[in-house]
C-alpha cells in the first residue's frame, strides 16, 4: 500500500473546517498536517495533528511549497485539500485516491470531481481511462488532489517564491505528467464542492502564472499547450464528451 500524507490548507474563518477535515481523513491517512496562515499570531485550528504555520502576507503557493517541504522524502504520495471544500465523505476520498494509484501506478495525478471549478468535466475530459469509471483530463484543477512521487520529485524542483497566488502551479503537474507518458485522472465517483469566489486580483495572479510557467521543460511546454488548446476547443465548441476519446 503506498503511503500518503494528506495536507489541508487553511487560512482566516476556515480553521473549524480545516479541523473537522483532519480529523475526518486521520484513521486512513498515514499522516495528517494543517498548512494554514491567519493575521492573528494566537489563532490556529484546533486539531490533533501536525500544524504548519505561514506568512498570512502569502497565499496558496507558499502554503503548498511548505507542503513539499514537510513531505518525508519517502513518501509515496501527497494529497492536498483546500479547507473551504465539502465533501460527504472525506475518508472515502481519500481511500479513493491512494487506491486509484496502487491500481494504477501509472497515475501521477488523481482528483475528485470538484464544483466551482474553471475546469469542469466536460471542458477537460480527454476520455476514459481504460475500463475504470476514472475519466482521462487535461486539467484537474489545484483545489483537491493526490500526486505521485515522480510528480512530487517534479514540484519540488520549482521555485514558487514569485508565484504569490499559485496560479499554474497545477498545469506544471499536468504539463510534466503527459510529457512523462502518464495520466492525470478525474473520478467522478468522489464528488467535491467548492465555492466559487477569489479574494484578490485574478488579472495579477495571471501575470504571475506567466513567469511561473516559464519554468517549464521544453516537452511539458509542449503538452501545456496542447492542454489548454484542448480546454479551448471544449469550451468554445460545447463540444464536451462528445470530443473525448477512450482509452483502452
Amino acid at each position: 500500500m503506498p503511503s500518503l500524507h494528506t495536507f489541508i490548507i487553511s487560512w482566516k474563518g476556515q480553521h473549524a473546517r480545516a479541523a473537522a477535515i483532519a480529523r475526518d481523513v486521520a484513521a486512513v491517512s498515514d499522516v495528517v498536517s494543517i498548512v494554514y496562515s491567519d493575521p492573528d499570531p494566537q489563532t490556529a485550528p484546533e486539531a490533533d495533528c501536525l500544524m504548519i504555520r505561514r506568512d498570512d502576507a502569502l497565499f496558496w503557493a507558499d502554503k503548498f511549497n511548505a507542503c513539499l517541504e514537510h513531505l518525508p522524502a519517502d513518501a509515496d504520495l501527497l494529497l492536498v485539500i483546500h479547507a473551504d471544500c465539502d465533501c460527504d465523505d472525506w475518508a472515502g476520498l481519500v481511500t479513493a485516491s491512494r487506491r486509484a494509484h496502487r491500481e494504477y501506478p501509472r497515475i501521477a495525478v488523481w482528483a475528485p470531481l470538484i464544483s466551482f471549478t474553471p475546469y469542469p468535466l466536460k471542458h477537460t475530459l480527454l476520455g476514459r481511462f481504460f475500463n475504470s469509471p476514472m475519466k482521462l483530463v487535461a486539467q484537474t484543477d489545484g483545489i483537491v488532489f493526490s500526486l505521485s512521487k515522480a510528480a512530487i520529485t517534479r514540484m519540488r524542483a520549482l521555485d514558487y517564491s514569485k508565484n504569490l497566488y499559485g496560479w499554474g502551479i497545477d498545469w506544471v503537474f499536468m504539463a510534466f505528467t503527459y510529457a512523462n507518458k502518464l495520466f492525470a485522472v478525474v473520478d467522478p465517483r468522489v464528488q467535491v464542492r467548492h465555492p466559487e469566489s477569489h479574494g484578490y486580483s485574478q488579472h495579477n495572479a495571471n501575470a504571475l502564472m506567466q513567469d511561473f510557467l516559464k519554468q517549464l521543460g521544453p516537452s511539458e511546454y509542449v503538452q501545456y499547450a496542447l492542454l489548454s488548446s484542448h480546454i479551448y476547443y471544449l469550451t468554445e465548441s460545447g463540444a464536451g464528451e462528445a470530443g473525448a476519446a477512450p482509452l483502452s
